[in-house]
């Protein structure tokens, strides 16, 4: 069984999901999916590709039947250009570490954490209504959050906020069977109905034909002034200036960003996140898309993947299918 992990991230944990592994397995490992030289021979051959990147423009891969990702989201992955007869699968594990951080951004904006340690270590007391004559924080309990994308993501946050005795509102693409604790599940359709209500609007929904751009400037103007944003899905779900200025404005509260419209490349390995400077604005969170990067959330992930190669070399039933568009087979 001939299996190549394809790409610098892929590349780049694939010793901890081998170690993994319990059946032989013939590994080829390429860092760049671009070195055509390479990457042409080794997908000739490979029966599971690890990875999260496919392109129209990668050479055949006649023998291939399993396409692992290493990521939940399959924005760099083209389905279409995937060969027939493969069952794409990809992964989770993540949602326990993205909810710490949205609950965590959430009270730390509610109650200007870092505008009162900051002020205070520089021997000011301008925080304090009582001492400097500071105007009072947030605090979370009785705040209504929206949650856009109420799968896994969004259901972890929703209890633990409900766990803070918030109210918790979802909007989703397809209907919600269960949905508590969430008071309300609107269709995305009716997006705006719920938008006006939110204290807190929580993006955690996949990028997608319909969420593309859906967060624009009218849609930011419909949220409660001083509202916050917090995204953990993907940053072309937001309008890129529309939300710059609605910050910079001060007509939203804050917001919380850990995915850009903007990222390192080769030639680029300290490209800024974004056209616009949002790394200056007082009311922002940024981090590097990094909400998920815990221990664990490692541990949990190269575990499932690890148990899928499996699963595939002994011809057992797969986990996390996302597309099938064929019989799997083992060769």
């Amino acid at each position: 069984m001939k299996a190549l992990f394809l790409g610098h991230f892929a590349a780049s944990v694939a010793p901890r999901i081998l170690a993994k592994v319990k059946t032989p397995l013939e590994t080829s490992i390429l860092d760049d999916e671009r070195d055509a030289e390479h990457l042409a021979p080794l997908l000739s051959k490979a029966e599971i590709v690890v990875g999260h990147i496919w392109r129209p423009s990668f050479p055949p891969a006649p023998r291939l039947r399993l396409l692992q990702s290493v990521a939940a989201g399959l924005d760099l992955l083209d389905t279409e250009a995937v060969p027939k007869g493969v069952t794409i699968c990809n992964v989770f594990g993540h949602e326990p570490a993205i909810a710490e951080y949205v609950i965590m951004t959430m009270l730390v904006l509610s109650h200007r954490l870092f505008e009162a340690v900051a002020a205070f270590r520089a021997g000011s007391w301008a925080a304090s209504p009582q001492f400097g004559g500071g105007s009072p924080h947030s605090e979370l309990l009785g705040r209504k959050i929206g949650i856009i994308g109420y799968g896994r993501i969004g259901r972890e946050v929703s209890e633990r906020a409900a766990g803070l005795k918030c109210r918790v509102l979802a909007a989703n693409r397809s209907p919600v069977a269960n949905p508590a604790p969430a008071d309300t599940v609107f269709p995305l359709a009716d997006l705006d109905r719920m938008l006006p209500l939110c204290d807190t609007v929580l993006i955690s929904c996949g990028l997608g034909p319909e969420t593309k751009g859906l967060i624009d400037a009218r849609r930011l103007a419909l949220m409660k002034p001083g509202a916050l944003l917090i995204n953990v899905a993907r940053a072309a779900i937001v309008d890129e200036d529309a939300l710059y200025d609605a910050l910079k404005d001060g007509r939203l509260g804050g917001a919380a960003l850990d995915v850009w419209w903007q990222y390192p490349t080769p030639a680029e390995p300290e490209r800024r996140p974004s056209r616009r400077p949002f790394h200056e604005l007082p009311n922002v969170l940024i981090t590097p898309h990094s909400s998920s990067s815990t221990e664990a959330t490692a541990d949990r992930r190269w575990s499932v993947v690890a148990a899928n190669l499996d699963r595939f070399a002994r011809g057992e039933k797969l986990e996390n299918i996302v597309l099938q568009t064929g019989p799997v087979s083992c060769h």
